[in-house]
C-alpha cells in the first residue's frame, strides 16, 4: 500500500494535518485530516478532480503555505517544486545561481547521481553560459535551466506539479537525468500527464474534492478506479497544467480572500 500507518521509516509523516481545498472559501478544508506516513521509494501520483488541491499539496508540502491545521515533517530532504525557480533572483547570473544552490544544497549534491559537468554540458548545448544573467535567457532556456537545476540535486522526497516541459523533446536529455536521480527516492506528483505518470510513478493516491482518501494501490488500479469512480476526471498525453504561484494562498480559516494576488 502506498499509505503506511506505522511505517518503520517513513519520508514524509503527517499529523492532524489539513489544507485549503475551495480557491473561492477559505473555510474549506480537509473533511478529516491526514495522520499517515508516506514510505520511503514510493512514487505516487495525485488524482484528484479538484485542481486547487492540488496546486495546494504542492506548495503545502514545499513550505510555501501553512496547513490549516496539523503538521508535516520529513526525515530528509524535501526538494522545491521540480523546474521551479528555487526562489532564485532573476538578476543572478546562471554562474552565481548554480553556485548559490550548490552551496545552500551541499550534502544533496555531493549525494547526487548526476555529475555538475554532465548538467552544465547540456546547458551549454542549448546557449546557456556562466555568465549569462537568468531574466535574459528565452522562456525556453529558462525552464530548461530550471529544470536542470532541479535534476542535480539529490532529493529524498521530489515534488513535481507540472510536467508539460519535462515531457517534452527539448527536455528528453533532462528527463533522463531525473530518472536516473530518483532511483530509490520517493515522489509525489500532481501532474495529469499520462505519459509522465506511467514513466515516472509506481502508485497512486485518489483524494475526493475534501481531500478524503477514496483509494491508494498501484498506478493502474489506481487510474482504473478515477475513472469509473471521479466524474470528470481525465489524464492527457498533452496536458497543459499550470502552477501559478499568483494564486491566493493563504491558508488559515480566519483570514480574508479578498483577492487572488500574492
Amino acid at each position: 500500500m502506498v499509505i503506511a500507518k506505522a511505517s518503520a521509516n517513513p519520508v514524509l509523516t503527517f499529523q492532524n494535518f489539513s489544507l485549503r481545498c475551495d480557491k473561492s472559501n477559505p473555510n474549506v478544508s480537509f473533511k478529516q485530516p491526514w495522520s499517515w506516513g508516506l514510505s520511503s521509494g514510493n512514487r505516487i501520483a495525485v488524482i484528484t478532480t479538484n485542481s486547487y488541491l492540488r496546486y495546494q499539496l504542492i506548495v503545502g508540502l514545499a513550505g510555501l503555505v501553512p496547513p490549516v491545521s496539523g503538521e508535516f515533517f520529513g526525515e530528509g530532504v524535501i526538494g522545491w517544486p521540480v523546474g521551479g525557480e528555487a526562489g532564485l533572483d532573476s538578476k543572478l547570473r546562471v554562474s552565481h545561481a548554480f553556485s548559490f544552490l550548490s552551496n545552500v544544497y551541499g550534502d544533496c549534491l555531493e549525494k547526487s547521481q548526476i555529475s555538475s559537468d554532465e548538467v552544465w554540458t547540456l546547458l551549454e548545448e542549448v546557449s546557456i553560459y556562466p555568465q549569462l544573467i537568468i531574466k535574459e535567457l528565452t522562456k525556453t532556456q529558462k525552464d530548461f535551466f530550471f529544470l536542470a537545476l532541479s535534476v542535480l540535486f539529490s532529493f529524498d522526497l521530489y515534488l513535481i506539479p507540472k510536467t508539460k516541459f519535462l515531457m517534452s523533446k527539448a527536455a528528453k536529455p533532462l528527463r533522463r537525468l531525473l530518472l536516473k536521480q530518483i532511483e530509490g527516492k520517493s515522489l509525489i506528483a500532481t501532474s495529469t500527464n499520462s505519459r509522465f505518470l506511467r514513466e515516472f510513478c509506481a502508485d497512486g493516491l485518489v483524494l475526493g474534492s475534501f481531500g478524503e482518501i477514496l483509494f491508494s494501490g498501484e498506478l493502474s488500479e489506481s487510474m482504473q478506479w478515477a475513472r469509473d469512480n471521479l466524474e470528470g476526471f481525465d489524464v492527457s498525453d498533452s496536458e497543459d497544467d499550470k502552477f501559478d504561484v499568483g494564486l491566493n494562498l493563504t491558508n488559515l480559516e480566519t483570514s480574508d480572500d479578498q483577492d487572488d494576488d500574492f
